[in-house]
């Protein structure tokens, strides 16, 4: 009997506890929250305001970090080299940073309220041209020491490539020096860009050492090869006259053109096919719109091949895998590859040894 009411009083605290929850979703009222209908047409009709105004400008406005109020310049340089993981006396990191028309507006500026401008700050030309030595060096060394079998002139297409101010300016833009430079103008131009990261390579050299600097344009300006193909920005005038000097110099027979097959010959899309022979070997091959154009490329493939920088090549190396050639980059930083015109298999083998 104890146990049937027991089990009673259990149904009758369920059915009470249902019938509560069954109350509150009945009695549960929701909430609309939205915004008036004036708020939309008045946030488009702002934008489109702004969006002529910066178009009557010749874009938004940008303003720079040291117009805001928690700007500290100290704080920054420290973070500068905290961030690239490289101690600069602070002396050499200003005058890195400081480009000569900002010297020249802070003394015009004082010459217009009365005061005579005696500035003891110093720009960064002297230590630019210092850097554009370094970089130059170490890129070099670099170059020689990885494509041995490669011409010295495709070395200086490559370098000069990397020395260029568009990727300087690149480097420097990432690494965030483009709220520390100390110029006239605002956004900086790129040549100012790249003349304070060649003056910050010399300020490196001078803080920390040669090695500290070469480690850094080896992480920072050679790494701008990754994904690149080298002999794209080798263009040489005149590829089938190369490559007929290379083959008279290690004692072959001048190249011979065939045309393998074509397509389209007399539409817009036409394909030429052309193979180039020496000795009744065949060299290469090369294709392109016209046969003149298919001559062309199977000569470069042709010394793509000789030079061993084929598309198969093996990947550059970075970082630790520089450990094993650091001796080598020193030694061809001052010693150049052979020249294209006295190119032969024996001497560029010869090199590499």
């Amino acid at each position: 009997m104890t146990a049937f009411f027991q089990t009673f009083r259990c149904q009758k605290l369920l059915r009470s506890s249902i019938g509560f929850l069954l109350d509150c979703e009945v009695n549960a009222t929701s909430v609309r929250h939205y915004k008036p209908r004036w708020v939309a047409p008045t946030q488009r009709d702002l934008k489109a305001r702004k969006a002529i105004e910066d178009n009557l400008k010749g874009g938004p406005k940008l303003s720079h970090r040291n117009t805001f109020i928690e700007w500290n310049y100290n704080a920054e340089l420290f973070a500068l080299s905290n961030r690239l993981g490289e101690k600069f006396d602070d002396n050499f990191l200003r005058e890195a940073l400081t480009n000569k028309s900002y010297i020249e507006g802070e003394a015009s500026r004082m010459n217009e309220v009365g005061l005579q401008p005696a500035l003891s700050i110093k720009s960064n030309e002297e230590l630019s041209e210092k850097g554009q030595q370094q970089i130059s060096k170490f890129v070099k060394g670099y170059l020689r020491a990885v494509f041995t079998e490669v011409p010295e002139e495709m070395i200086i297409s490559v370098h000069d490539h990397l020395l260029s101010s568009e990727i300087l300016a690149h480097v420097a833009k990432n690494i965030g020096l483009g709220d520390l430079l100390l110029c006239a103008e605002f956004p900086c131009i790129d040549e100012t860009f790249s003349k304070s990261f060649k003056a910050l390579v010399a300020a490196l050299e001078k803080s920390s050492g040669e090695e500290r600097a070469r480690t850094f344009v080896h992480d920072l300006v050679l790494t701008q090869l990754y994904g690149k193909d080298v002999n794209e920005l080798w263009n040489p005038t005149d590829p089938v006259g190369n490559l007929n000097t290379i083959l008279n110099k290690n004692g072959l027979e001048e190249a011979e053109f065939r045309l393998i097959r074509k397509a389209g010959a007399n539409s817009l899309l036409a394909v030429y096919h052309v193979a180039v022979y020496s000795d009744k070997t065949f060299v290469a091959s090369g294709t392109g719109e016209s046969v003149e154009i298919a001559q062309e490329m199977a000569a470069l493939n042709g010394l793509k091949k000789l030079f061993h920088t084929e598309d198969s090549m093996r990947a550059l190396p970075f970082g630790r895998q520089l450990k094993e050639l650091e001796s080598k980059i020193k030694d061809h930083e001052s010693t150049p590859n052979i020249s294209i015109h006295e190119w032969t298999v024996d001497k560029s083998r010869a090199l590499q040894r």
